[in-house]
């Protein structure tokens, strides 16, 4: 594998969804369906009725009620809404308890993240005083070798200067919607313990799981309970990335100190937002279900549409990303997307957004949370271009 001899300049996201139509659009990684009519409607209700003011940091107590029910019947993992200190709290999205990790626990030492990496793993830790190392999955299967990890991570434990403290892991991953099995896990469970490491545990995907590996929540295996923090979203899974609600649940001792720096930082999550979520979150056993059988529906599609065009997909095992190799004849993904914009109207996410080595420039990032109707619009702006 390649090294990088000079930090890359890397895509800008933001920046190339503002070049492709919205009927293109299959770069940024948000879900543009429409809101389920039912939370639209509590939430109509509750401001109106004038719920908009403060709230505790920690979150609305029913919600976190809800949560708790939901981690306890699809993690099966306890835990205690009224517990004290605080086990679980609503955070201001996933990325406000992301800050408020950083915040308390990373100031003047790393994290690693595995690439290819979500940029914002990198961002975040950097912007609060911490630094992010990489460990380069294999090209080839997105697989790694469990005493390599170990080597690299005691190297980094035992620097002077901001010396290893957490394991990043991201599963189902965005970039690559990498399911990690339960021996991988395992692996990084042995790793964290052995060098008494935390682990943050990203899972903001774990209801687009469509393959053989089941989601397995790494703060279920045994003894990792006291050293996992576990970070999900509801941005992605009710279609509401602009309300910022999102909630993390660990250790008391760990999940309290996130809660103070987000006290300072957010004062509290939106109150009416999360009193209508709360209301709705566990109310439709067939929600999930639902959610996973459509969005599989939607890889099947887009995979096939795109395999007969001379892309090879990445098997992930999840359906929110595609992870693809361009097809053969190009080998550069920034020209590649740069031509697809042009020509099709159609955009995609260049893989060096999410790495620094050189491995991963003839990849793309598909984002196929959208409308069929757009989904459908766009595969074949670029059969006009590719086939």
């Amino acid at each position: 594998m390649s090294e990088p001899t000079m930090k890359k300049v890397k895509p800008d996201i933001r920046a190339i969804t503002r070049l492709v139509p919205p009927s293109g659009n299959l770069v940024q990684g948000q879900s543009e369906l429409p809101i389920d009519p039912q939370l639209a409607a509590e939430a109509s209700a509750i401001i109106a009725a004038s719920k908009n003011h403060y709230g505790g940091s920690e979150g609305d107590a029913n919600l976190r009620k809800a949560v708790a029910e939901k981690i306890a019947k699809y993690n099966s993992i306890q835990v205690d809404a009224d517990a004290t200190p605080y086990e679980l709290i609503i955070t201001n999205g996933g990325t406000g308890a992301l800050i408020g990790i950083a915040q308390k626990f990373l100031r003047g030492r790393s994290a690693l993240v595995f690439e290819p990496y979500y940029p914002y793993h990198r961002r975040i830790l950097e912007d609060f005083g911490a630094k992010t190392e990489t460990f380069e999955l294999n090209p080839s299967d997105l697989g790694f070798d469990k005493e390599a990890l170990l080597t690299r991570c005691k190297q980094l434990k035992d620097r002077v200067d901001f010396p290893l403290a957490m394991i990043i892991v991201c599963t189902p991953a965005n970039p690559s919607g990498k399911v990690m099995s339960q021996t991988e896990l395992e692996a990084i469970a042995d790793v964290a313990k052995e060098l008494d490491l935390l682990v943050v545990s990203d899972e903001v995907y774990e209801h687009y799981v469509t393959g053989e590996n089941p989601h397995v929540p790494i703060a279920s295996l045994p003894d990792m309970w006291e050293r996992t923090i576990t970070v999900n979203s509801f941005s992605k899974s009710w279609n509401i990335s602009g309300w910022r609600l999102g909630y993390a649940y660990g250790n008391g001792k760990l999940i309290n100190q996130i809660n103070a720096a987000a006290n300072v930082i957010y004062v509290c999550p939106a109150t009416p937002l999360q009193a209508a979520l709360s209301k709705v979150l566990m109310a439709d056993d067939g929600y999930y279900p639902r959610l996973k059988e459509t969005f599989d529906a939607k890889r099947r599609y887009t995979s096939g549409v795109l395999s007969d065009l001379g892309f090879k997909i990445y098997d992930s095992g999840s359906a929110f990303y595609l992870w693809a190799r361009i097809p053969e004849q190009y080998s550069d993904a920034i020209a590649f997307n740069e031509m697809l914009m042009s020509e099709a109207g159609v955009g995609m996410t260049p893989g060096s957004a999410f790495a620094d080595s050189d491995d991963w420039d003839a990849f793309v990032r598909i984002c196929i949370a959208r409308e069929d109707t757009i989904l459908e619009g766009a595969m074949e702006r670029l059969r006009s271009v590719l086939a």
